[in-house]
């Protein structure tokens, strides 16, 4: 896999990607820069005289002229991909099915038209030169210009779908793996490889281990984890390889001097490695010791095949951690969870800069999501509650009311639900449209949130959490968020499940976080909202 903006990056959605994009940015380029083609020649001679003197008075040359129509379809292009991206047409469980693609494709047409139509109005009533610059064109023919092209671009880019998807049949892209391992942990990572097939990972076996001796003296909450991740299916079941004892035995490790019995593992998992054509050996035991195969792992790894532990390709695959293997060892020594003074300035800075400009956008809305709220039900329109943020500090939170101003009078502090009686009319529509969490931008301003970030709860339910729930308050050492990787990831929950699958995501933005993850964890919730999805 590939790794963009803190994202892991199959090699088969990186390769549509910028198929597209090229495709798209060459029909661009040659549809919005061909009136300018006749003009290189000599001196302009076999041009339109009139056009070389549209293009001198701008004080650009033909060719520079040129240049700046590719650089412009360089943007209508990113616009287009934009608007693909927002129909799901990268993800492969939708772009797999003709007739969703066809959909889709449709609706992205239209968005992407919509889009650099109002752009390129925008910079033409603003007076932006550069933005959607074609030289030598009037309005009006830049208008019908990038419709044509637009329309010809989409045209192109279905066609390269079917075949990239025929492609795809034909050959496989993706890697396979080896597990070695056939207890909770191998189980986890099959089941994830055989949910997320657009991951690019396909299972060779699991080897089985032998069955642990140790007594199960975990605390309640590794069990919770325990139970809920390490749960096996039919199809999981299938692929343990129970003819293979490589595991079976007691495993001397004493450095690279091998025994009889040690070198005779080291082939054997060799020759089965090269006979399944393995790409990768994925280390998810059970229990180590006396089991790990060292000697057998370093002459694969010393002869050129990739060794990796579970915990790396779970995250890859589910873009969360998985909390149930984790290790102090594995968070102390793993990559991630790095912090940068300066990274916190630009994190900082862009949460005041982009909260302003929201609020100069939707401070009507505000206005009237207030007044909609105080005559919808009795109590006040903002609501305000203490909620744990950075280093565990308690700030108020302000929010839009939802709920009826006695929510909690009779059953005190309770998790919301989903259809929650207490929740108003007007309740519903805000928190549909996420119009509820717009006074939090005051929290991002006055510091105490930011935009993107853990979800903030409250004490009392972190108390009951941090219980159950291993490293649950590490989800602190950042600031809350509006919203975050984990709202945009998992639906509306309230059990310790959700809230398990929810700090797995919280952990992974935590290990990532950068502003361009952030940027793009913003632009996944734009796309959320409309879509009406997540928390």
């Amino acid at each position: 896999m590939l790794r963009v903006l803190q994202h892991y990056l199959p090699l088969r959605v990186a390769l549509l990607v910028v198929g597209e994009l090229l495709i798209l940015w060459t029909i661009l380029s040659i549809g919005m820069s061909e009136h300018l083609w006749p003009l290189i020649g000599r001196e302009g001679s076999t041009g339109d005289p009139s056009m070389l003197i549209k293009v001198s008075s701008l004080n650009l040359s033909p060719r520079e002229s040129i240049v700046r129509c590719i650089i412009s379809a360089g943007l209508a292009a990113f616009l287009a991909q934009m608007a693909l991206g927002f129909n799901q047409l990268y993800e492969f469980s939708v772009s797999n099915s003709r007739y969703r693609r066809a959909a889709r494709f449709v609706e992205s047409a239209g968005i992407a038209l919509a889009l650099n139509v109002v752009v390129l109005g925008l910079a033409h009533l603003w007076g932006f030169r550069g933005i959607l610059d074609f030289p030598g064109l009037a309005f009006s023919q830049k208008l019908q210009g990038l419709l044509l092209s637009l329309i010809t671009g989409f045209g192109a880019l279905y066609l390269f779908r079917y075949l990239y998807h025929g492609l795809l049949h034909r050959v496989n892209l993706s890697q396979r793996i080896l597990i070695l391992g056939s207890g909770g942990p191998a189980h986890s990572l099959a089941r994830q490889v055989l949910e997320h097939p657009e991951a690019g990972f396909e299972v060779v076996g699991l080897l089985p281990e032998p069955a642990t001796e140790r007594t199960d003296n975990r605390r309640s909450s590794d069990q919770i984890v325990t139970t809920l991740d390490h749960r096996s299916t039919a199809a999981t079941e299938r692929l343990v390889l129970h003819e293979e004892k490589l595991l079976y035995g007691e495993v001397m490790n004493t450095g690279v001097a091998m025994n009889d019995l040690t070198e005779a593992r080291a082939r054997r998992l060799k020759e089965l490695v090269d006979r399944n054509n393995v790409d990768k050996l994925v280390v998810a035991l059970e229990d180590r010791r006396n089991t790990l195969p060292t000697p057998a792992l370093l002459r694969c790894k010393l002869t050129g095949i990739d060794v990796r532990e579970r915990e790396e390709i779970y995250e890859e695959i589910t873009g969360r951690i998985a909390i149930s293997a984790m290790r102090p060892s594995y968070l102390i020594f793993g990559e991630g969870f790095r912090r940068h003074p300066w990274a916190d300035l630009t994190k900082r800075t862009a949460d005041i800069v982009l909260s302003l400009i929201i609020l100069f956008f939707f401070w009507p809305a505000m206005v009237i999501t207030y007044f909609m709220v105080r005559m919808d039900s009795p109590g006040p329109a903002l609501f305000k509650q203490e909620r744990i943020g950075l280093n565990g500090k308690p700030f108020t939170l302000m929010k839009f009311r939802s709920m009826r101003s006695d929510a909690e009078a009779k059953t005190g502090p309770v998790w919301s639900s989903e259809d929650d009686p207490r929740i108003t009319k007007v309740g519903k529509f805000i928190r549909k449209t996420r119009l509820d969490e717009l006074p939090q931008l005051f929290n991002v301003l006055a510091g105490s949130m930011s935009l993107v970030g853990p979800r903030p709860e409250r004490q009392v339910f972190i108390d009951q959490l941090a219980q159950r729930i291993p490293y649950y308050q590490q989800r602190h050492i950042v600031k809350p968020g509006i919203t975050g990787w984990a709202q945009i990831n998992y639906p509306y929950g309230n059990t310790e499940e959700d809230a398990l699958h929810k700090l797995q995501y919280d952990l992974f933005y935590i290990k990532n976080h950068s502003v361009l993850f952030d940027i793009s964890i913003l632009f996944s919730t734009i796309k959320t909202v409309v879509l009406r999805k997540g928390t």
